[in-house]
């Protein structure tokens, strides 16, 4: 079913692709830090350049928790609602932009014994917690500044040069890894000062009716807490059941990255550029790709009905990746991650905008920490019981670990399925 999309004057909407230019502008220039924090690049990094220098079991479980810093990073999400809470919402994700950046900064100083992977998890997991304070309040700046119809347009413009310049730089990061391994420090240092000007020039948006936001906050309590959020849910059945979905669909999606990136370096001779294309470069390039149909969708139809949809995806791709494990064809890993990348694309309108159905504009904010703070839960633990699933199975044989993605790959497959059941549901509910 289209959406009518109402008439708005000259002024508004240069307003409008005044607003959209300076995000592209900053996430793109961030785009170029972000590609150096993806959890892929990382967990290669950590492999590869610790092999041999730290104990196996060690590395292993460091590249279980770099994979899933990304998401259980996502654990506080509430903190950055209660200090978002009468501030800034524009100068507050500059300021953690800029300390992202910093961190960048110090991962480019990063020794090869035991203290320097430490130190590069330190700084790691501080700078994908900043990013998840990022994404909590953006949301809430996504929605202010545009409109329904268009929003999942705007996503998908900023999808597509952020993930483009991502995949160029992670393809860059692989070169330079086969090149000569330590010069990826001076990579890592100039990228990170450029994004420092994105980062920066971020705080100058403005975000519309954020002065009125701001005093009426400044009035009030916050009012985000465990009793809230139990209490939200109660009353919010269809987004209840929504964060059901996604927290099984996403368990799955975050447990076969970690054994997948140890696999392809303990039982293939295929190269550091080679891995990262597979589990970083080739995913990302695709985005643009197939990003803008998933946005048509969404703004056209309810979260439910894209889901139902878009689940498969993820599905197509684990399964496509256990079955190159199993039969030892190199090829289906770039088919997978063709795969993979074209699910993503579809999660990266459906993660940022999906909690929008649920909520009106006062509540958004909460919505998504919630949303996000539950992501947090499953990336704290998935990517530990993968890698331990995977563990599990080397001890009793070598390569029986090829076997571990049939976990995750049920995992997915029950979300998936979970997500077509609910959209039947809610169509039944409004006939």
């Amino acid at each position: 079913m289209s959406r009518i999309i109402p008439a708005i004057s000259t002024t508004q909407r240069q307003t409008l692709e005044q607003r959209i230019r300076r995000e592209l502008f900053s996430w793109t220039s961030l785009a170029l830090m972000l590609a150096l924090l993806e959890g892929g690049v990382i967990g290669v990094l950590i492999k590869n350049g610790f092999e041999g220098r730290v104990e196996s079991w060690l590395l292993n479980l460091a590249v279980a928790v770099s994979t899933g810093a990304p998401f259980y990073s996502n654990l506080i999400s509430f903190v950055w609602v209660k200090l978002s809470h009468g501030r800034s919402r524009t100068r507050l994700v500059s300021n953690l932009a800029l300390v992202c950046c910093v961190c960048g900064l110090g991962i480019s100083q990063t020794t090869f014994d035991e203290s320097g992977l430490f130190a590069l998890l330190m700084f790691y997991i501080i700078a994908r917690i900043c990013w998840s304070g990022i994404l909590t309040i953006r949301s809430d700046i996504w929605r202010a500044n545009y409109p329904r119809y268009i929003r999942g347009k705007v996503t998908a413009k900023l999808a597509t040069l952020t993930s483009l310049l991502m995949a160029i730089v992670a393809i860059a990061i692989g070169q330079v890894l086969d090149w000569q391994f330590e010069a990826f420090k001076w990579l890592y240092l100039s990228l990170s000062v450029l994004s420092m000007v994105g980062a920066f020039r971020y705080r100058y948006l403005v975000m519309r009716g954020s002065l009125k936001q701001i005093e009426r906050e400044k009035s009030t309590a916050s009012g985000l807490s465990v009793a809230s959020i139990f209490r939200l849910l109660a009353e919010n059945k269809p987004f209840a059941k929504y964060l059901l979905a996604m927290f099984t669909l996403g368990t799955g999606n975050l447990m076969f990255m970690a054994p997948l990136i140890v696999y392809l370096n303990e039982y293939t001779d295929l190269s550091k550029s080679s891995q990262i294309l597979i589990t970083t470069a080739i995913p990302l390039s695709l985005i643009p790709i197939a990003v803008g149909w998933w946005a048509r969708l969404l703004d056209n139809n309810h979260i439910f009905h894209f889901r139902a949809i878009h689940s498969w995806g993820f599905v197509s791709s684990i399964a496509l990746f256990l079955a190159a494990q199993l039969s030892g064809l190199s090829f289906l890993y770039f088919v997978g991650a063709c795969c993979y990348g074209i699910a993503m694309s579809g999660a990266v309108i459906g993660w940022n905008l999906g909690h929008n159905d649920f909520v009106s504009q006062t509540k958004s904010m909460q919505y998504m920490a919630i949303h996000v703070t539950l992501t947090g839960v499953r990336g704290l633990f998935a990517p530990l019981v993968g890698i331990g699933f995977y563990q599990w199975l080397e001890v009793n044989e070598l390569q029986m670990g090829r076997y571990a993605l049939f976990l995750p790959l049920s995992i997915t497959l029950t979300g998936a399925i979970l997500f077509v059941v609910f959209n039947y549901q809610h169509n039944r509910s409004k006939e």
